[in-house]
């Protein structure tokens, strides 16, 4: 064999070396060229933060490990190999590919959370001592707020997989009817005074008539959320009448094809899983944000920091509603039934904002995955 006839194997085999060292380094470089990002937005979580170094033992020990979990989240190509990976196991396997994701039927997805799991098949049990502390709480929040003059109203919205378990697939089969959210109830209509308001009925007859819910996403969509509203107004004027002193404020819908939402996003699938979005928009707002301080609101809301807006019409009460990620969809149509409501991401409730704004009325909203959560009473509170 001549040198010139062993040359292209030669040659051929520095390419492949080449290659192949290429795309080892590909990740690595690129994670060094891309920007450095705090938010997965493929996720939808905080990425490991740059570890500060500390001079001291135990520091040094932890410093592998918290620059590995740093290279781990910034690698490059991440979230392309996260879409693979999700789109082998649901499509091929049809299994979930994320413990935070359940792949249900006919396009459904819904949340992995532990707490949601358990409470749909009936294995999340509030003990009795639990049940007692709920009661003395919110007897106790009523209490007060009424040594006020303040109104009180609990709302308690239930999670997705109970609005639409004939989608839950059948790996999860319930072992009770009975949920916490069933236990709670039950306990506030024996033995409380406490307005509360369940919001399965109203949610259940929205989904009867529509979609109440996105298949994208753990919450309700405009339709569930103006529901929900109907049901709040309906029941505050229950209360006291002067609560609710105009009927809710007419909509008008429409609908649009949007890249599928926040469970989705999980693992990277937003095209593969478009979400019809069945919106509503209220026809003659008054409490519509100026196009200036829109992205300031936005902002807020993100960080989930308090904000407040209203008609500012002195003929309408004001109100504080402690809240969670459910309530986003109500603000648009709760906005027009106030002259003014603070809206207040916060599980309790938090005695100095009610004393700022000496609110007509508190709503306190609270989705049923967090009924596991022992809530705080006023002193506590205010201890923290």
């Amino acid at each position: 064999m001549t040198a010139s006839e062993a040359t292209p194997p030669a040659r051929d085999s520095r390419i492949t070396t080449v290659a192949f060292l290429a795309l080892l380094w590909l990740p690595l470089l690129l994670s060094l060229a891309l920007p450095d990002d705090s938010l997965s937005l493929t996720e939808q979580r905080s990425l490991a933060p740059f570890p500060t170094p500390e001079l001291s033992p135990t520091g040094i020990a932890r410093l592998p490990t918290a620059l590995e979990a740093y290279y781990d989240d910034r690698i490059g190509l991440r979230d392309d190999a996260i879409r693979a990976w999700a789109w082998i196991h649901i499509e091929l396997f049809g299994s979930s590919p994320s413990d935070k994701l359940i792949v249900g039927r006919d396009g459904w997805l819904f949340l992995g959370d532990e707490n949601a799991v358990a409470q749909y098949r009936g294995t999340a049990r509030l003990d009795a001592d639990a049940l007692e502390r709920w009661l003395r709480v919110l007897e106790a929040r009523r209490a007060w707020l009424a040594e006020r003059d303040i109104a009180y109203l609990l709302v308690l919205v239930p999670n997705k997989h109970r609005i639409y378990a004939d989608y839950m697939p059948a790996s999860l089969p319930r072992v009770s009817e009975e949920s916490q959210l069933d236990q709670l109830v039950d306990r506030l209509r024996e033995a409380s005074t406490v307005p509360f308001l369940d919001l399965r009925p109203a949610l259940r007859a929205a989904a009867r008539e529509g979609r109440a819910y996105h298949k994208t996403d753990t919450h309700w969509n405009d339709r569930g959320a103006y529901a929900a509203y109907r049901a709040i107004l309906i029941r505050l004027a229950q209360i006291d009448a002067s609560l609710v002193p105009q009927p809710p404020v007419p909509i008008r819908g429409f609908t649009r094809t949007r890249p599928g939402l926040g469970l989705a996003r999980i693992v990277g699938l937003s095209r593969a899983y478009p979400e019809e979005s069945l919106d509503l928009v209220v026809k003659a707002p008054r409490a519509e944000v100026p196009a200036k301080r829109r992205a300031a609101l936005d902002d807020r809301m993100r960080r989930q920091l308090p904000f407040g807006l209203g008609t500012g019409d002195g003929s309408l009460p004001s109100a504080v509603m402690f809240r969670d990620s459910f309530a986003d969809a109500l603000v648009p149509f709760l906005s027009e039934s106030f002259s003014r409501i603070v809206y207040v991401w916060e599980r309790d409730v938090d005695p100095r904002v009610v004393e700022a704004e000496r609110p007509d009325v508190v709503i306190q909203e609270i989705a049923e995955r967090f009924l596991d959560r022992p809530p705080l009473d006023i002193e506590e509170v205010s201890r923290r």
